[in-house]
């Protein structure tokens, strides 16, 4: 259930991920307002809330560690997000939510679209919907939960150098919240 594409030279993936709750889920410690502490350089914040809809947009180098991660249970979830990615290297896009609102199924229905943006300002790459959290039941209050698929992008050798921008088009489709996610990585030799 991939999403291969060939976008302006760079190889991008969304890939399904199917994700393994450990028993009772992970208890994240979150911020419960949603304040945000953490800004993109185009002004956009990588953290917002809508309602009881709240969620952040985090890079990291390694997926599967990152899965790891989420599967361990834990007080907190520590998970190395990056900034600055080399050539032949890779940043991985992920949301992390909470509060999907329940449809009368119990189930959320939860997307997102991501799309990326070359130093120069022109679209480096743009999703289709993705899952965030669709046809599963709504993870426990105040738990954080890692988006079921997931964006990957690779930086080849003929891309440009600078700073990429990362946005996120999240829609909570029974509650009607939707929010705009940004945060960015430098591209380098």
């Amino acid at each position: 259930m991939g999403w291969p594409s060939k976008a302006l030279g760079a190889t991008v993936r969304a890939f399904a991920a199917a994700m393994i709750t450990a028993a009772g889920g992970a208890a994240v410690s979150a911020d419960p307002t949603g304040n945000v502490s953490e800004r993109s350089p185009d002004g956009q914040s990588s953290r917002q809330s809508a309602g009881n809809l709240s969620a952040q947009l985090i890079l990291v180098a390694d997926d599967r560690q990152a899965f790891k991660a989420w599967d361990t249970p834990q007080e907190t979830i520590v998970v190395g997000t990056v900034r600055s990615v080399v050539v032949g290297g890779q940043a991985n896009a992920f949301v992390v939510f909470r509060g999907c609102a329940p449809a009368q199924s119990g189930h959320c229905d939860v997307t997102m679209r991501l799309h990326v943006y070359r130093p120069d300002g022109k679209v480096y790459a743009v999703t289709p919907p993705l899952e965030v959290w669709q046809y599963k039941p709504a993870p426990p209050a105040h738990v954080l939960q890692l988006s079921a698929q997931y964006l990957k992008v690779v930086v080849e050798p003929q891309d440009q150098l600078g700073t990429y921008i990362v946005s996120a088009s999240v829609k909570d489709h029974v509650s009607g919240a939707s929010l705009q996610l940004s945060t960015a990585f430098e591209a380098t030799r």
